[in-house]
């Protein structure tokens, strides 16, 4: 027979409780709001407001003799829409960053998978091989990149040193250098994400699958494939969102000839001085991105628990 009186603390539980009290002063169903709370205000102060000016400003005309006009209006966002040159470059952001997080996690994965089959010190060397890139500085990888790329960089090199090549490739300033240069910046990310969803599968699922004669292909498609969904998922959300607003990458490996929206962004702000305009194109990216963002959630949610066995 259940009783409707709650459930009385331990005796260690309620000395804590008393503990708290005691030292503080303060209730302890309180902790938890007072410990967030200077996280929280920083938020709001260094994040919340500032993007709420900007969503203000977006509202504003411009003048190039007068300056910001301080009427509002929906004219930037009207701009943005109705310029087939700014919804080129809005396709184009997308496109790079759909591109990359396709091809991250085409390669990211086998990377995963070894990772999760060895052990011991091999894999703290190949993790450490995977995640040394990171240490390096963002414009160093990417200048690196043009060495490579480059009109007398090591293709084009090596291309007419042994005869392939009868002129130099035009590798530089097109959406191929972008892809190849963000993905080699944000594939980590996604091998710690599916490698830590591969981790997490029981290994006597393996023992299983092969019990009930499963062979190895089998045995990845129907277990390894599916319980690992949530992190190609997670690593692909976070790839999407980081190469859908990259502004170093594309402006130095793509140039003014492969516009993203950051590098609007940029332009507008700093080169056009059109705040309300650049401030605009921001929020635009911002709402898509979160759009994304939201989306990959309810994927996310909806298939946490629905792995179906075949």
């Amino acid at each position: 027979m259940s009783s409707s009186f709650p459930a009385m603390p331990s005796p260690a539980q309620a000395a804590r409780l008393v503990l708290v009290r005691t030292r503080t002063g303060v209730k302890p169903y309180l902790t938890p709001w007072l410990l967030v709370l200077p996280a929280t205000l920083m938020f709001v102060a260094l994040f919340l407001l500032p993007m709420l000016a900007l969503f203000v400003s977006s509202f504003h005309g411009y003048d190039p003799n007068v300056g910001i006009i301080r009427v509002l209006s929906v004219q930037n966002y009207v701009k943005f829409v109705s310029d087939p040159y700014y919804r080129e470059a809005l396709v184009r952001t997308l496109r790079i960053a759909l591109m990359v997080t396709i091809l991250s996690g085409l390669l990211g994965y086998p990377v995963a998978y070894h990772l999760n089959q060895v052990g011991g010190r091999t894999r703290t060397y190949l993790t450490l091989a995977i995640l040394s890139p990171l240490l390096v500085s963002l414009v160093i990888r990417t200048f690196g990149w043009l060495i490579i790329l480059g009109p007398n960089g090591v293709i084009n090199f090596l291309g007419r040193g042994l005869g392939i090549l009868g002129a130099p490739l035009k590798l530089m300033y097109t959406e191929g250098a972008v892809i190849v240069g963000t993905l080699h910046v944000y594939l980590p990310f996604m091998v710690l994400a599916l490698l830590s969803s591969l981790q997490n599968i029981d290994p006597n699922l393996y023992q299983a699958a092969s019990n009930l004669g499963a062979d190895p292909v089998r045995r990845f498609v129907h277990v390894t494939l599916p319980l690992s969904l949530p992190g190609i998922l997670a690593g692909s959300l976070i790839v999407f969102s980081l190469s859908v607003s990259s502004f170093v990458t594309p402006a130095i490996l793509g140039g003014a000839r492969v516009k993203v929206m950051a590098y609007l962004v940029w332009e507008e702000d700093l080169v056009m001085l059109n705040w309300p305009f650049g401030a605009a194109i921001a929020f635009i990216l911002l709402v898509i991105t979160i759009a994304i963002m939201l989306i990959y959630h309810r994927i996310l949610e909806a298939g946490r628990y629905g792995v179906v066995f075949q």
